[in-house]
């Protein structure tokens, strides 16, 4: 909803909370110098590497690469969201946020129905399985299944009457509009037109909450061998399967402490593994997972653990989530169970120390991969190697690190016994081929925390130019203004200095407060910011540091633009075209003045 709120009045808020006495009521700060530090609460440390500024009202650690301002710490800190830290950090700075306008007011009073519907339905399938004479068997299914009375009572377990109307009857009782009801999927209209229908019926329900804990949708398990085995709620206007995960809402506390989010299949998995002790697990709703997945778990970790069914399905789910993991900068293993177990039957078969074992032996998402691709089985046949290769290496071609991409060519030339030049030469072959080359992609946080800067991992020339004269401009609106007189985004190589460069120029163009650079609400752009502007570069004389960055950056551009025309003018040449072989001359010429 952060669209209600306006620029001027989230640039009053900032402005009216002080980032040193919000972090003071969260953990103890010592004065270094003209900052404030401390031990990062957002991960384990002994030496403090978190750092606040109360002249910039920004923090940042060294550490882990966690940074911003006051709203970003909030949504750190508690697992809000930027329009939900604004809101917070009001109350405290004494600032009304206006109410949404009508028109969405419309969209939010036009869901409320629905969700009172589900929340309805809920408490009556929670009585039938409680109480209901029909629920017996419901009741003894859960009992065999060693669900214990009290998590029935946690998840809100229920059990569905089998006949065909009892809950759109007992609903309409209670008031809820028929139109709702079709709305949020609990009933369906009979093909005739005359009439409804319930859609859960003689199963056991399992509701489904969103991170406000309201109920978004159910699901629903068949008591027997009967297909389908599982019937879930369409989608609707609260309920989207690509954006919500089981059992999420109860998860987010422990993910924080465990510092990783554990995925299983099935309402079942998450169930049992909360019940036991393993409160950082969710599930997907039966569906893949989806960049929609991924960018609500960001919100809380960047590690998973993936504990899919056994069975072929379930490893080809987890194939199938590499390169989504990869392309996101997200760090996921694979804990692999007995065959033919799923989370719930290893932990009730094998119990809970056989099950954290099975985690702690978890094994990196590519690793298991390659392992899974190739099989068990030596490959003699050199059509199933190539297969192999064609399957995995785009993935390895994704990684952002290259030391990673090199270990991987080799891990999997080893699996395959093959010469790891040849491997190394049909990367590069496919990225010289139209519509394969390497797209420049978002480097994730943590390939920016574990720097300590970029330097790590930048290793073209002009690099550190770029990296000095971002931290100039951060430092010095009046040098970021000349900066722009001079170089475009696209004169910076490395892509994520193109983009930091990007927010500047337009937060220039657009007139506002030049400290609003640290505004955005995305964390990896906010850490990004902290830790350029609070690290400490040596240079003594800015004019003179803003100057030679300034050429360096000019003269390495200029060093590729003439490499690219040299190469030009080789084809041209080879070609035996004249023409363009003039026009190549001619621009290299007036490069070179």
């Amino acid at each position: 909803m952060e669209r209600f709120i306006p620029d001027e009045l989230i640039d009053r808020i900032r402005e009216g909370v002080d980032i040193v006495s919000l972090i003071s009521e969260h953990l103890s700060l010592k004065k270094t110098g003209q900052n404030y530090t401390g031990l990062c609460p957002f991960h384990s440390e002994k030496t403090p590497s978190f750092v606040v500024s109360p002249a910039k009202q920004i923090f940042h650690c060294f550490g882990c690469g966690a940074g911003g301002n006051v709203f970003h710490f909030l949504m750190k800190n508690e697992n809000l969201t930027f329009p939900q830290a604004v809101r917070s950090l009001s109350e405290r700075a004494g600032i009304k946020i206006p109410e949404a306008n009508k028109r969405d007011e419309k969209i939010e009073d036009a869901k409320e129905p629905l969700y009172k519907a589900n929340e309805f339905a809920m408490e009556f399938f929670s009585r039938n399985l409680a109480e209901a004479k029909e629920g017996e068997k419901a009741r003894k299914k859960k009992k065999k299944r060693g669900i214990e009375k009290k998590t029935i009572q946690e998840f809100n377990i229920g059990y569905s009457l089998p006949q065909w109307d009892a809950a759109y009857r007992h609903l309409r009782q209670k008031g809820i509009d028929t139109a709702a009801l079709e709305k949020a999927g609990l009933i369906i209209r009979k093909d005739s037109g005359d009439g409804f229908y319930d859609r859960f019926r003689d199963r056991i329900i399992f509701p489904i909450f969103d991170l406000k804990k309201r109920v978004i949708g159910f699901g629903g398990r068949v008591l027997d061998s009967s297909l389908p085995k599982y019937i879930n709620s369409p989608e609707s206007p609260i309920y989207i399967k690509g954006e919500n995960l089981y059992c999420l809402e109860k998860a987010r506390q422990e993910i924080g402490k465990r510092g990783y989010l554990l995925i299983v299949e099935g309402y079942l998995d998450a169930i049992m593994t909360y019940q036991k002790g393993i409160r950082n697990a969710s599930a997907t709703l039966g569906t893949a997972l989806t960049p929609g997945h991924l960018r609500l778990i960001k919100r809380f970790t960047s590690n998973i653990v993936l504990v899919f069914d056994p069975d072929s399905a379930g490893k080809k789910a987890a194939i199938r989530s590499a390169s989504l993991f990869i392309e996101n900068g997200m760090k996921a293993k694979v804990a692999s169970l007995t065959e033919g177990t799923d989370p719930d039957t290893f932990l009730r078969e094998k119990g809970i120390d056989a099950f954290v074992d099975k985690l702690k032996n978890s094994e990196k998402l590519l690793d298991f991969v390659i392992r899974e691709t190739k099989g068990k089985e030596v490959l003699s046949s050199i059509d199933e190697k190539v297969k192999v290769v064609d399957e995995v290496l785009p993935l390895i071609n994704r990684l952002p690190n290259k030391i990673e991409r090199n270990a991987y060519v080799r891990r999997l030339a080893e699996e395959l016994q093959l010469d790891e030049k040849d491997i190394f030469a049909e990367l590069e072959n496919r990225l010289q081929k139209k519509g394969y080359k390497q797209e420049e992609k978002r480097q994730p946080l943590k390939t920016v925390t574990a720097y300590n800067g970029l330097q790590k991992r930048t290793n073209h020339q002009g690099a550190k130019a770029e990296e000095m004269l971002i931290h100039l401009m951060l430092n010095d609106e009046s040098i970021a203004k000349r900066v722009k007189d001079h170089l475009s985004p696209d004169d910076f190589k490395e892509p994520l200095f193109k983009r930091l460069t990007s927010i500047i120029y337009n937060v220039i163009e657009s007139g506002r407060e030049f400290n609003t650079v640290f505004k955005t609400e995305d964390a990896e752009m906010a850490g990004l910011f902290s830790a350029l502007s609070m690290r400490e570069l040596d240079y003594d004389d800015r004019e003179q540091s803003f100057y030679d960055c300034v050429q360096k950056i000019k003269g390495a551009g200029m060093k590729e633009r003439m490499k690219d025309l040299q190469e030009k003018l080789r084809i041209a040449e080879k070609n035996g075209d004249k023409d363009s072989s003039r026009q190549i001359l001619e621009k290299m010429k007036l490069l070179k003045q």
